[in-house]
């Protein structure tokens, strides 16, 4: 068994307001590490929907990404490398649509499985008033929300919290 590491992703929109894109993604462990890549947009996704209601929660920009973002194929290697030895979590099944989109961009397989993070509390047994203690705890230390690397060591500190 790896590592258990949390992943997060944003993107241009939700899938529900169109074809959406990863622009960022982070990983984070419960020793509170954690790498964090912007992801320019891909030219395969120049005509992909942006959701002014999506970039007003993350304050992420298309300019942004074009200035500091790393090309898809740069973040998917460097991102497979930080994720070996890990099992990799995240809280919500649009993290793992968003790794594959990275990955079918760079023309790769999904480099590694992302399970649903209840699934690890489950295996260890957590009752759900721990788990909602220990989420609301998280939340109160770490209150920022809707940028990746914040979320993924949001999801870390609750099982650090746990364990």
């Amino acid at each position: 068994m790896g590592i258990p590491t949390l992943i997060d992703f944003e993107a241009s929109c939700l899938p529900s307001y169109g074809q959406s894109f990863p622009i960022e993604v982070a990983l984070a462990g419960t020793d509170a590490s954690s790498c964090n890549w912007l992801i320019r947009p891909d030219p395969q996704w120049e005509y992909w929907d942006w959701s002014e209601e999506a970039e007003a929660l993350h304050g992420i920009s298309r300019a942004q990404l074009e200035r500091e973002g790393m090309p898809a194929a740069q973040v998917l290697e460097e991102l497979i490398v930080a994720a070996r030895g890990c099992d990799v979590y995240a809280d919500a099944d649009l993290d793992a649509y968003w790794l594959e989109t990275l990955a079918l961009a760079c023309g790769k397989d999904v480099p590694f499985p992302i399970r649903f993070f209840g699934e690890l509390l489950e295996e260890r047994n957590y009752t759900r008033a721990q788990v909602v203690a220990a989420l609301d705890e998280a939340r109160r230390r770490m209150p920022a929300e809707h940028r990746a690397r914040d979320d993924a060591l949001r999801l870390a500190l609750t099982l650090r919290l746990l364990e």
